[in-house]
């Protein structure tokens, strides 16, 4: 797998196992990025426009709690898989996303916020994404990673403090291959449906993206605004994400 590189572009990731979804080399490349990626000492204040700082702080907090489950229901669905590597993976995996939840946290803190304890959209993600099984857990968690992305990427494309720069893109490089790591694995998962089967999921995963794009939009739109991206333009770069990772599900 390529070794994702610094500053983040809509083109980098992880390069994909054209035979399908191989746990090993996963977890190679988990292991790599564990070692490899940055460590980062936040000021205690970090410079920006007060027009930004507000409504970014405000969809930090957020984003943060999100970032910041324990995993075990996914461990545990994991577990079922009967693929040790593939287990492995998903901790590491956790862990990344544990690791971008105490960044976020520093940043809210640096930028002079302070950290929510509970939101109801993370509520509402956590709901859906155990309502099944490991399959429902990751298209679910896949619209928000999605999503995160997207607003990561423009975090890191638009704020004028490199500090904040190189944190959003580090996070972003994570996510992107994140995106890929799950949309192999339901390749493999998906392909065992039926061809019916497969249309209803895909339609479901469709509604509920679309859903949660528009929640964003309702919550978001200040810090969207103070960034200089419109709701369609935001709207348009996550679709565009999600109709490449559903391409690759549902190959």
């Amino acid at each position: 797998m390529e070794t994702l590189n610094h500053p983040a572009t809509e083109d980098q990731s992880v390069a994909l196992d054209k035979d399908g979804f191989d746990s090993a080399k996963w977890l190679s490349y988990f292991i790599a990025n564990k070692r490899t990626r940055p460590i980062f000492s936040l000021p205690p204040d970090l410079e920006l426009d007060e027009q930004i700082k507000l409504p970014l702080i405000r969809s930090l907090q957020r984003f943060q709690i999100g970032e910041t489950g324990d995993g075990k229901h996914l461990r545990k669905f994991a577990s079922r898989a009967n693929d040790a590597d593939y287990s492995r993976c998903v901790d590491l995996f956790i862990r990344e996303e544990q690791s971008h939840g105490q960044l976020l946290g520093e940043v809210v803190l640096s930028l002079g916020g302070t950290l929510l304890t509970w939101h109801w959209t993370d509520v509402a993600f956590i709901f859906l994404r155990r309502i099944l099984g490991l399959k429902t857990e990751i298209l679910i968690l896949q619209i928000a990673e999605i999503i995160g992305k997207c607003f990561y990427k423009c975090v890191a494309d638009k704020v004028e403090n490199e500090t904040l720069r190189e944190v959003f893109s580090v996070i972003v490089l994570d996510e992107i291959a994140h995106m890929h790591f799950h949309s192999e694995f339901l390749a493999k998962q998906l392909g065992t449906l039926s061809w019916m089967t497969r249309v209803v999921v895909h339609y479901a995963w469709c509604v509920i993206f679309n859903t949660a794009c528009f929640v964003f939009i309702l919550d978001h739109k200040a810090s969207l605004d103070a960034l200089g991206i419109s709701s369609s333009e935001f709207v348009a770069r996550c679709s565009k994400e999600f109709h490449r990772s559903a391409r690759i599900a549902f190959k």
